[in-house]
């Protein structure tokens, strides 16, 4: 049954949308879990509202019409670079790597023919599918929230109406490089009610998107040559390794780390250690150093565990 998410209830509704971010109180910067409730804004608040949309700058390309929402310049109903927009990336804070999110983007309807749900999709500075996402939600007065508390990866917008936006979660599962997740698609849609404020899903997010702490998480050992093969691809130490690049079937593998050699098939070129780490903040294994006898425990790696996959 369809959980309604009022302006009231929302410090109690965890798992669904609101749709006033109002208080000055922004999603946890950086986090995996997942609470899309927020709550009011207290008089006075500078923050953007649902119900006033945030004063827009001398200069700026203002909206015309009727039909012009808070979030509209330039003839398109969402202009990225608007003063509400900005506001709004504002209060998601830092990203993950210190700076703040950017609009990647928004609805793309012409002032004329606006919806009355209106959508940006937050992006990671120079940051792949895997780094953290945003959909910001406006309606026509203003900014809205997010449609998670936090960020999730692997997010995208794939459909909207006029009250609703359609946004698909993916996940990482079992030994997933971080290019390719096989978790999801799960589409959740969020349609817009009739008091223009509160927003509802469909069903509940996928908390492996959501939240991937939750739950009992997979073993990352043992792990395959096309998954470490995978995790080179584009590395610095890619480019150092004899092409075309081996590994061997014997792959020492322990907790979180993993130790396999390369050569080549004529064995021309020396054995070469690659270690490499996972880290499932950063989307699965990473290789760390590679060397002929690399000395793990300054580099690292557990002194327990150096001594099963470093010899």
């Amino acid at each position: 049954m369809r959980r309604m998410i009022g302006i009231i209830a929302a410090v109690a509704a965890v798992t669904l949308v609101t749709a006033c971010q109002d208080d000055g109180t922004t999603p946890a910067p950086g986090g995996s879990s997942a609470s899309s409730s927020v709550t009011v804004a207290p008089p006075g608040s500078a923050q953007p509202s649902a119900t006033q949309p945030t004063p827009q700058s001398p200069g700026t390309t203002q909206p015309t019409g009727n039909d012009a929402p808070a979030t509209a310049g330039n003839g398109r109903c969402v202009d990225l670079n608007s003063p509400v927009v900005t506001a709004a990336l504002g209060r998601l804070g830092p990203n993950v790597g210190g700076d703040g999110f950017y609009a990647d983007s928004g609805t793309e309807a012409a002032v004329g023919s606006c919806p009355t749900l209106l959508w940006v999709l937050a992006g990671t500075p120079r940051g792949t599918a895997s780094s953290p996402w945003q959909v910001m939600l406006f309606n026509h007065a203003g900014y809205l929230g997010t449609a998670t508390k936090n960020w999730t990866a692997y997010t995208t917008v794939v459909g909207s109406s006029d009250r609703s936006v359609q946004i698909q979660y993916r996940w990482l599962a079992g030994q997933d490089a971080s290019c390719c997740p096989s978790g999801g698609p799960v589409v959740v849609t969020l349609t817009l009610g009739s008091d223009n404020h509160t927003v509802t899903p469909d069903r509940d997010f996928p908390t492996q998107a959501t939240d991937p702490n939750s739950g009992t998480a997979p073993p990352v050992c043992p792990v395959s040559k096309s998954v470490l093969l995978a995790a080179l691809k584009g590395t610095d130490i890619e480019s150092r390794l004899a092409k075309p690049i081996e590994l061997e079937d014997q792959i020492d593998c322990s907790g979180d780390w993993a130790m396999a050699h390369s050569g080549t098939h004529d064995n021309t070129v020396n054995r070469a250690q690659v270690l490499f780490h996972y880290v499932a903040a950063d989307g699965g294994w990473k290789p760390v150093d590679l060397g002929s006898a690399l000395r793990c425990t300054e580099i690292g790696v557990p002194s327990d565990i150096a001594t099963k996959i470093c010899h």
